[in-house]
């Protein structure tokens, strides 16, 4: 794919179609939407703006810098920050800083919080110096919690009055560290008895019976530490279990803000914490609603040792109606029952668990931080087990905020290790859910985490970015942004994580175009709602997670699914007029059930009532049920199988998978294209999609973005579930809107042929008009595929030479097409910044990478290298055409100036721009700034000793590789550069 579009010099301009008639406009009533939506997506602004994390490295600031890294923030079209105070190594490299929300670094938060308002920017603040959420100021009583146990055996019987041992309490874990404040006999300050239990010996291998297991914690002095009990005949263990502080410390905390997390499960540890933050900060800041301060933010849970709270026991008990003390040993021994005593009491316990955090951590902090003005964000559904324990119901815990957040990795890649593996490391269609079910307008992502340090530039990003899109993508929330406190030194000290993206990165003065594209795309995300046929319940284990689109669950090509969870199952899903409703209006057609385990007749008494309803269920007769759910089961599936219309309100759940019962309800897929070659189309490695797509829907206007997964350009005939109405193209790289000239109604689809650009991407939006415009009804050459072209404000531009065949709604034309290309040949100046070991000026006899130079300043050259030109344009004829200079490929982003005139920045393929009204016959002037990345300087400076950059991260250049393994980076003008004219086809 060296120079595709250099193939692609001619366009043929169908004006004569009606292309630009207004007879496609929505009808008046629709109009103000319409008008609306297309104003805020060519400039949008709020909170479609992209965010940054904004790295404090070890608390080690400066403030002029720090304001002017915000007015350079805005500059680059973003539209706030999430304040993260995060410790680094202790090399030396970065100072440590004040104490974390001490008097030195409030001044430096408020500081920032009120540039930041001067420049109408959105700051989110970080609860913690790192994560999980606490801090020094977290007393015993509101730090995380365990459970202990200490044993002793007994064999003699009668009455007897026996020292029961406190529990042995760790000093360190794996980091070296815990916070547990001992006093002074030695023992924990804070410790709660838990309870005592008498547990009778047991054969070898054998396992525990509730029923044998003694409670007597009623006979046992906690201050005297003595168990006063007539013992029973037999061998019996003593367990006692003490709760105490776990010693979770904060995970990565700036060198002098080191202290433990807080207890998520209590709700006063969360009051206290949030507390101290709004008792701090809105003294000196007044009312949060005047400032720029909008969120606190709260990273995912990953906590080591968590597993206790005090009012666990009694929670436990209002939850699942019975005692847990005598299903203490499961704690520590995993084997201690059988395995249904042990499947059963583990689903219970998680929940429990789950509620606990849902209610008194997210839900408790949304509802302080609400009262002062404040939203809470927080990564709070994941990413789950196995990367890290998190012990909740994904979906409820991420409904619980005012904005849910999950994440997802460029380049970069954690399996779960099971035989469909998922990657763990693209968590947004459980977010996006989330926020659907949940009514909330935001769907955050932290964005392009990575281990790649200094490679990618944003056309690297934009696939990536894309595909969150098409899950539910709707703000980027780009890791990161690392502050620099010094002016000296480049690419300056960051954080090791994430995509470097800030000042001191080589391509960020040119880097305003990718924040425009993820705004609008990302605008009309939010401004809208998402549409799908099938609602998916992932089941009532607990904890449970969503994984990626398409991935453990998909109905098949061309058809998008909603997952629901257990809470909006049973509380918000009905039955209108066939079609499951949720409250909000959305409407789907089929319910597919996943695994329901437990003795939770609640959710299947629903299914049964929505079954009888008329709803059309699907699903595989649970197996792990028991008590009234094994009933309500035996009910539901008894002579189910496939499924028929005429079993549809008979209160039965069918087997048929979902696929092949919208196909007999005669649904077509929503989107649809060629040659797709499996029925299910996923992205783990095993059946990759072409095309990619997101269907999301306003009143009368539907809006599919739609994204090329490939690294060439392509053009498919594409196929949209939609009556009636006419389509138009939104480019969400320029934000125009485009009249589609080319489709055709077949009965409830219309069809669309359409070019895509190498991971190209945008928005097909139809609407009602008052009547159909005139149209091309289908464009045809020799290639079983339409062929490749671009429409314009301006009609069709057909990219290569060929022969074409226009079939309109009244009579069919063939077009000759015929191309002119220039090149651009010969030698180019290239002139470098002074300073970076690449000569000042050098001549290239031919375009090619820097990094194929024999002068190894050149080769190990980052930053910005200007090529200039003198060349002679002599047109063939006058023309009404366009003109367009191709820069074939460019290695990252470039910005190009033709006689003078700037014509603007290009980041992603096709590197084109239109010169139709720059260009004169004669002689003209090009310069072309090319920016590359940090990568090749790095490389050259460990491979050569040399020292040119000062960074904190010169060992890895990825996780992969060092950076003296490392492969240099293409860069530069690569070429080839033509100058590309439109010979007209009048029609």
């Amino acid at each position: 794919m060296k120079a595709f579009f250099s193939l692609f010099p001619v366009f043929v301009i169908l004006t004569a179609v009606g292309l630009l008639s207004n007879t496609n406009l929505p009808p008046t009533g629709k109009l103000a939407d319409y008008e609306s939506l297309k104003a805020g997506f060519k400039d949008p602004r709020g909170t479609a703006r992209p965010k940054v994390y904004w790295w404090w490295l070890n608390g080690h600031t400066d403030t002029t810098l720090l304001k002017e890294e915000l007015r350079s923030i805005k500059k680059a079209g973003l539209g706030g920050v999430d304040i993260f105070e995060i410790g680094f190594r202790p090399d030396g490299l970065v100072p440590a800083g004040p104490k974390f929300m001490g008097d030195s670094s409030l001044n430096t938060i408020v500081c920032a919080i009120r540039e930041a308002t001067r420049l109408n920017l959105e700051v989110g603040l970080n609860l913690a110096s790192s994560w999980n959420a606490g801090g020094s100021w977290v007393t015993p009583e509101y730090a995380a919690k365990s459970l202990y146990v200490s044993k002793l055996k007994l064999s003699q019987p009668g009455r007897q009055t026996i020292k029961v041992p406190f529990p042995d309490i760790p000093k360190k874990d794996s980091r070296g560290e815990l916070y547990i404040p001992l006093g002074p006999d030695g023992k924990p300050v804070y410790q709660k008895e838990v309870a005592v239990l008498a547990i009778p010996a047991q054969k070898t291998g054998g396992h525990l019976d509730t029923a044998r297991i003694v409670d007597v914690s009623r006979f046992f002095n906690s201050k005297t530490e003595t168990l006063t009990w007539e013992v029973p005949p037999g061998t019996w263990e003593i367990q006692r279990y003490v709760c105490s502080n776990s010693g979770d410390p904060l995970l990565l905390p700036s060198p002098n803000s080191k202290g433990p997390i807080i207890d998520h499960f209590d709700s006063t540890a969360t009051r206290m914490h949030f507390m101290y933050f709004i008792n701090r900060l809105r003294p000196v800041l007044g009312d949060f609603r005047k400032t720029a301060l909008k969120n606190l933010y709260l990273a995912s849970f990953e906590a080591k040792n968590a597993l206790w709270t005090p009012s666990l026991a009694d929670e436990f008990r209002k939850i699942n109606g019975y005692d847990l003390a005598k299903f203490l040993p499961y704690i520590f021994d995993k084997q201690a029952f059988d395995s249904t005593t042990t499947n059963r009491f583990r689903q219970d316990l998680n929940l429990t668990i789950s509620e606990l955090m849902i209610n008194n951590h997210y839900r408790k902090g949304k509802e302080i931080a609400n009262a002062y003005g404040l939203n809470l964000i927080s990564e709070s559904g994941g990413p789950g087990p196995p990367l890290h324990n998190v012990p909740v119901e994904a979906i409820k815990a991420l409904g619980s905020l005012d904005v849910p957040r999950g994440e997802f990795w460029i380049n970069h890649e954690r399996l779960d290790e099971t035989k469909d593996s998922v990657d763990l490391l693209m968590l947004v269609k459980e977010i996006a859910a989330a926020s659907h079910l949940y009514q909330r307008k935001i769907t955050e992502l932290e964005a392009f985490t990575s281990f790649q340090n200094w490679q990618e530039g944003p056309g690297d990003m934009r696939p990536v970015g894309d595909r969150a899109f098409c899950e539910g993508m709707s703000r980027a929330v780009i890791h990161g942004f690392t502050h620099n406190p010094t002016r000296e030194g480049y690419p300056g000290n960051v954080y090791a994580a994430g995509t470097h993206f800030n000042v001191k990165t080589t391509w960020w003065p040119k880097v305003k175009p990718f924040s425009d594209y993820l705004a609008r795309v990302s605008y009309l995300l939010q401004e809208t709602n998402f549409t799908a046929d099938v609602l998916y319940y992932y089941g009532n284990k607990v904890p449970n997670f969503g994984t990626p689109k398409n991935a453990r669950f998909a109905v098949g090509s061309g058809y998008d699914y909603e997952i629901i969870n257990t809470e909006k199952l049973l509380n918000d899903l009905r039955v209108q007029d066939g079609l499951l409703t949720l409250p909000y209006g959305a409407q789907f057609k089929v319910l597919v059930l996943d695994e329901i385990v437990g003795d939770d007749p609640a959710v299947l008494r629903k299914v049964e009532e929505l079954a009888q309803a008329g709803a059309v269920i699907t699903g595989t007769k649970p197996e792990g049920t028991w008590g009234d759910s094994r009933q309500v089961a035996d009910r539901l599936w008894a002579g189910a199988g496939n499924f028929s219309k005429n079993e549809v309100k008979k209160g039965k759940v069918f087997t048929t998978p979902a696929l092949q019962i919208l196909q007999k309800m005669g649904v077509k897929p929503d989107f649809d294209y060629p040659d797709k070659g499996s029925t299910r189309l996923d992205y783990m490695k095993k059946s990759q999609p072409v095309l990619d797509f997101i269907h999301h829907r306003k009143e009368d206007l539907d809006f599919y973005f739609v994204r090329n997964t490939q690294d060439k350009a392509l053009s498919r005939l594409c196929s949209f579930r939609q009556q009636g109405k006419v389509p138009e193209l939104w480019d969400a790289q320029t934000g125009e809107v485009i009249p589609i000239g080319v489709y055709e109604q077949e009965g409830e689809l219309i069809k669309v042929p359409l070019t895509f650009t190498p991971h190209g991407s945008y928005f097909v939006v139809f609407s009602k008009a008052d009547r159909p415009s005139p149209h091309i009804r289908e464009v045809t050459s020799a290639s079983p595929h339409p062929p490749l072209f671009s429409y314009t404000s301006r009609g069709l531009e057909f990219l290569a030479e060929g022969t074409y065949v226009l079939k309109g709604t009244s009579k069919t034309r063939t077009v000759e097409n015929k191309i002119e290309v220039e090149p651009i040949g010969g030698s180019w100046e290239v002139h470098f910044t002074k300073g970076w070991g690449a000569p000042e000026k050098a001549t290239f006899p031919e375009l090619t990478s820097w990094a194929a130079s024999s002068d190894k300043g050149i080769a190990h050259y980052s930053g910005t290298g200007t090529y200039t030109k003198d060349f002679t344009y002599t047109p063939s004829a006058p023309s009404s055409g366009r003109v367009y200079l191709d820069l074939g490929e460019v290695g990252k982003v470039a910005e190009v100036w033709l006689n003078g005139k700037s014509l603007g920045i290009t980041w992603t393929a096709p590197y084109r721009y239109d010169v139709t009204d720059v260009i004169r016959p004669g002689a003209n002037a090009l310069k072309v700034e090319v920016v590359n990345t940090w990568a090749n300087r790095i490389i050259g400076d460990i491979r050569d000793k040399e020292n040119y950059t000062r960074t904190n991260l010169k060992v890895r250049a990825s996780r992969e590789l060092l950076w003296s393994e490392a492969p240099l980076l293409e860069s530069g003008l690569l070429g080839p550069v033509t100058i590309r004219t439109v010979k007209p086809i009048e029609l």
